[in-house]
C-alpha cells in the first residue's frame, strides 16, 4: 500500500491538473447543499436564518439555569413550528437527494484520478442508480445506529467498516446495495486504522476552513475524497478487483463479511 504522504502528494497533483475545475464542482455541491439547508430550517424554525432564536435560548437557559424559572424555555418551546409528517417527509427526501448529489461528486472524482475530463454534467450521474444508492444509505443507516446503541466505538467502526459501500456500487453495476457493503467490510478489513489516522491528518486543516466560515471546503473536499479513493483503490487491488468499472462476480453470501 502507498504511503499516506504520497497518497496526500498525489492528490494535490491532480487537483491541480483536472481540466475541470475540482474548486468549482464543489462549489456548486456546496451552494446546493446550503439552500437546501436553509429551506430545512425554514420549515423547522419559521425563518431563514434562526440566529435570535439561538439568542433567545440561550437567554432562557441562562435565566433557567440561574433562577430555577423555566418558563421561559417552555414559552420559547411552545413557540417552535410544531414537527408535521411533512416537514420529516421533506428533511428525509433532502437526506436522499444529497445522497444521490454526492455520488455524482464521486464520479467526478474518481474520473480526475483517471485522468479523464469530466463535465459538470457528472453530478447527474447518480441518478443512474439512485435505487441502488438509496437503499443503500438506508441500510448503513440502520446498521450504523444499531452498532452505535452498544456504545459509541462500535458505531465509529462501523461507519469505517462501511466506508467503501458507495464507491462500489459506482463502480460495479453487478452488485447489488447489499453485495457493495460485504464487499466494504472485506475491503476495509486491517486498513480502518490507517484511514482513522487518514482522517485525523486533516483535522489542522478542518479546523481552519472552520475559521474561514467552511469556505476552505471547496479545495478541502476534493483533496480528501482523492485521498479516500486512493485507500479504495488499494483496497480493490488487494482484493484483486480493478479500481474501476469492476465487472467481477460479486462476492458470494457464503464467503465470511461483518454486519
Amino acid at each position: 500500500m502507498r504511503s499516506r504522504v504520497d497518497i496526500k502528494t498525489e492528490a494535490k497533483e491532480i487537483l491541480r491538473s483536472a481540466k475541470v475545475s475540482p474548486i468549482l464542482i464543489t462549489l456548486i455541491v456546496m451552494a446546493i447543499a446550503f439552500v437546501l439547508n436553509r429551506v430545512m430550517i425554514l420549515v423547522e424554525y419559521g425563518t431563514l436564518f434562526p440566529i435570535g432564536f439561538i439568542q433567545r435560548y440561550a437567554d432562557a437557559y441562562q435565566q433557567a439555569f440561574a433562577t430555577g424559572d423555566v418558563s421561559a424555555l417552555q414559552a420559547l418551546a411552545a413557540s417552535l413550528p410544531e414537527s408535521t409528517t411533512m416537514s420529516f417527509f421533506f428533511s428525509t427526501l433532502v437526506s436522499l437527494f444529497m445522497v444521490i448529489l454526492n455520488a455524482g461528486y464521486f464520479i467526478y472524482c474518481m474520473g480526475i484520478r483517471q485522468g479523464v475530463e469530466m463535465p459538470y454534467s457528472t453530478l447527474t450521474e447518480g441518478l443512474s442508480v439512485a435505487g441502488k444508492l438509496i437503499w443503500c444509505w438506508v441500510q448503513l443507516t440502520v446498521r450504523t445506529f444499531l452498532w452505535s446503541m452498544l456504545f459509541i466505538i462500535p458505531g465509529i467502526v462501523a461507519a469505517y467498516r462501511y466506508r467503501f459501500a458507495y464507491y462500489n456500487l459506482l463502480t460495479d453495476s453487478n452488485l447489488s446495495a447489499g453485495e457493495a457493503i460485504r464487499l466494504s467490510c472485506q475491503q476495509t478489513a486491517g486498513i480502518k486504522m490507517d484511514l482513522f489516522v487518514l482522517d485525523l491528518s486533516f483535522i489542522g486543516w478542518l479546523l481552519l476552513s472552520a475559521i474561514t466560515m467552511s469556505l476552505l471546503d471547496m479545495w478541502l473536499t476534493p483533496y480528501i475524497t482523492l485521498c479516500d479513493l486512493a485507500y479504495f483503490e488499494d483496497a480493490q487491488k488487494r482484493l484483486g478487483r480493478s479500481p474501476y468499472n469492476s465487472s467481477q462476480t460479486p462476492p458470494s453470501s457464503g464467503e465470511p463479511w461483518e454486519l
